[in-house]
């Protein structure tokens, strides 16, 4: 019984083996490539907003009745230059500034930085 618990232990380590051998690779770090095309992909002070309402007016003020001032799509993402709430007769909810004007957070879900942004966007098939 015992031979044959030894004979079973040895034919799970040999078949193992490779298992180990395998995964002891060196990985040279110059392999690893940092994008640095971006300075603010991963800046720590800029957060990024991917729009997730099929389309999107951005407005000139934090309200809903304020003039359109162009408009944006499903997967599209933006730097937020700045947050504000709304009052409570316009909802009372976040709303965020971009360059082209204001948009509601109900419209949007917000990064910490472009990259993670960039891959939600993906899933909407945006690449902007």
């Amino acid at each position: 019984m015992r031979a044959a618990k030894s004979v079973f232990v040895a034919i799970i380590l040999i078949s193992l083996l490779p298992l180990f051998a395998a995964s002891c690779n060196k990985h040279d770090a110059s392999e690893i490539a940092l994008d640095t095309s971006d300075p603010l992909a991963l800046a720590p002070d800029v957060r990024w907003a991917v729009v997730v309402e099929p389309y999107a007016a951005f407005r000139e003020e934090i309200s809903w009745d304020a003039e359109a001032t162009d408009y944006c799509k499903q997967g599209e993402l933006f730097p937020i230059l700045a947050s504000a709430m709304a009052s409570e007769e316009n909802g009372g909810e976040t709303w965020y500034r971009f360059k082209d004007g204001w948009l509601p957070a109900s419209a949007l879900t917000v990064y910490p930085n472009k990259l993670r942004a960039l891959k939600a966007a993906a899933s909407f098939g945006g690449d902007k």
